[in-house]
């Protein structure tokens, strides 16, 4: 089922973007608002899929997040 599935693999001081809609999912969003978040760097690998990031002026994002929303 999954043979052609390539994992993403993310290395610290990668620069990411996250979704949207999974960051603040109460907040409306209209139809034409941006998908994805950011420019955050990855500082940290908590296990295999779940990373810890900063925004590009270092300030550390209080919760991980994982490989599916980046």
């Amino acid at each position: 089922y999954n043979c052609r599935v390539r994992p993403r693999l993310v290395r610290i001081g990668d620069l990411v973007l996250r979704k949207a809609e999974v960051s603040n999912p109460t907040r409306s969003r209209g139809k034409l608002a941006s998908n994805w978040e950011g420019h955050y760097r990855v500082v940290e690998v908590v296990r295999e899929g779940t990373y810890a990031h900063t925004t590009m002026k270092g300030r550390v994002l209080p919760r991980t997040w994982h490989i599916s929303n980046l």
